[in-house]
């Protein structure tokens, strides 16, 4: 049954199911699951006649009574037999060490090793071993020469408001702007010129629990568990909202789903952000859209209002949800965006008129000229209708805008970026100039790559190709599409390793701060 359910689930996460996901699912002791999965059950029916069907099976079973053998040396060794080949078959055989999800890529290249695997092996497999582990590729005087996570930039500090918009599952393959006029947000496309806009921008995952580490305090993911349900959730580190409040900010999160939700209430207390905003303070459930939260166009609204009030400077960032499986939209807007080809652009086109919307009631407010705005998304859709972006790589190609409310921050940048520059990024516009740790770097320090990690692999971009790294061995892409492989440069797979040692030994002995 759990294979059943991958059939579709497989889609948004991209890999097998995994331990992560009871914690992921338990956040907010299960009302989110709770409520969605009778509506998942409509959704993917195939999939739910296939489960009932195996268990009328199951139940069908008849057990079948069998002789009591009487011979007692027959027994022993039908019971010892019956017993090493459940441990043969536990194992994967008789080779020196048991498999592990890792050795799918023996049998199938990158893109397949998930049909190698069954759901409930990799269940098992992660429920016991999701720990980082230690790695030493360079000594501390070499690491700090090729990956430094402390940075300083110099300057006397602009207080200006910071408002970070994270938009759900909006692929760049949605934005008309990078698609030749194609696409689904008029209002982002028409923001866009009067911004700094990223060509070749990057999420670090593909899951909303991992993008907000990520945007906010500059850690990704690079494990099996996303870092907020992981056992380093608890390390001392710092986001933008406590960097800032040593410069006087108040900062907020709104999220319109319930308390509790991926964590992301539990996160923002820890990242030390004054207060919190989700259904449960909106309390107007007749804005909630069935299935996660509060629609997005009154719950910006909500947020927009909020705003006016908040003293500054402040630093306040909001995620939107409605562009999220089942795609609800309001009854009074349907049939007011384009339908496309995908269920998922009638609502990506519903978010950003709810954008529009904001945008347009908070211009008219004291507090809008003075203020950094970085627009984003959490991750990509699983769905894509454009071959450009229907790969591996494309699969995290992402949108970032940064745009100042008096529209003082223009142009194009075409440097390779990803979500963990956000936070170095938004300290270098504010000429924030005391020390402060980040495993990302500033779009201005042109670093020019970006990385994520996904079912025991990394996935490192560069302007040199891709590469991926799986257990120490590292090979090299020229395109994205991973079919044409290329020369592996010892500098591009040593900063590779540089970023692998100094994310895992950083977490695992708690040093994420420049105190360290």
């Amino acid at each position: 049954m759990i294979n059943n359910a991958d059939i579709e689930y497989f889609k948004f996460s991209q890999k097998r199911t995994t331990a992560d996901f009871f914690e992921y699912i338990s956040l907010d002791g299960g009302n989110d699951a709770f409520q969605l999965i009778p509506k998942y059950i409509i959704d993917f029916p195939h999939v739910s006649i296939i489960i009932v069907i195996q268990l009328i099976l199951l139940f069908r079973i008849k057990d079948i009574p069998s002789e009591k053998i009487k011979n007692v040396f027959l027994s022993i060794v039908l019971f010892s037999l019956s017993v090493g080949i459940f441990v043969l078959g536990a194992r994967g055989g008789l080779q020196l060490k048991p498999i592990k999800t890792i050795d799918a890529a023996v049998w199938s290249n990158s893109e397949n090793s998930s049909l190698v695997l069954n759901s409930p092996f990799c269940i098992l497999h992660t429920l016991l071993d999701n720990e980082l582990k230690k790695v030493n590729y360079f000594s501390e005087n070499e690491i700090d020469s090729i990956y430094n996570c402390k940075h300083q930039f110099s300057g006397k500090i602009h207080n200006k408001n910071v408002v970070i918009i994270i938009l759900e599952s909006f692929s760049k393959e949605f934005v008309g702007y990078y698609n030749n006029g194609k696409g689904y947000t008029p209002f982002l496309d028409s923001l866009i010129p009067h911004s700094l806009v990223m060509e070749n921008a990057y999420s670090n995952g593909i899951k909303s629990i991992e993008a907000l580490p990520s945007i906010t305090a500059s850690i990704p993911t690079l494990m099996n568990d996303p870092f907020i349900t992981s056992s380093y959730a608890n390390n001392k580190y710092k986001s933008l909202a406590n960097i800032l409040k040593n410069e006087g900010y108040t900062s907020s999160f709104f999220h319109g789903g319930t308390k509790g939700t991926m964590g992301f209430y539990q996160f923002s207390k820890k990242a030390g952000f004054d207060n919190y905003f989700g259904m449960e303070e909106y309390r107007n459930m007749n804005d909630h859209d069935g299935s996660w939260g509060i629609y997005d166009e009154p719950f910006f609204e909500y947020f927009s209002e909020h705003l006016r009030k908040e003293k500054q400077p402040f630093i306040s960032s909001f995620f939107s949800l409605t562009s999220h499986p089942p795609y609800n939209i309001p009854e009074n807007l349907e049939n007011k965006f384009p339908k496309g080809e995908l269920q998922i652009h009638e609502s990506v086109g519903y978010t950003d008129y709810a954008l529009k919307q904001f945008f347009e009631k908070s211009k008219e407010e004291e507090w809008f000229k003075n203020t950094l705005f970085i627009i984003t998304a959490d991750h990509t859709s699983p769905e894509s209708s454009n071959k450009k972006y229907n790969s591996k790589i494309g699969r995290y190609s992402i949108p970032i805008i940064y745009f100042m409310g008096d529209s003082s921050l223009k142009g194009s940048d075409s440097v390779i970026t990803q979500q963990i520059d956000i936070l170095p990024t938004t300290l270098d516009i504010l000429n924030y100039n005391k020390p402060f740790y980040s495993f990302g770097n500033s779009i201005y320090e042109k670093k020019n790559w970006a990385i994520s990690y996904l079912s025991n692999q990394y996935i490192f971009i560069n302007e040199d190709g891709f590469l991926l790294e799986r257990n120490g061995v590292v090979n090299n892409f020229s395109d994205s599409k991973l079919t044409i492989k290329s020369e592996v440069k010892k500098e591009r797979k040593d900063l590779l390793h540089a970023i692998i040692q100094r994310y895992n030994n950083s977490l695992i002995e708690n040093k994420m701060t420049n105190e360290n």
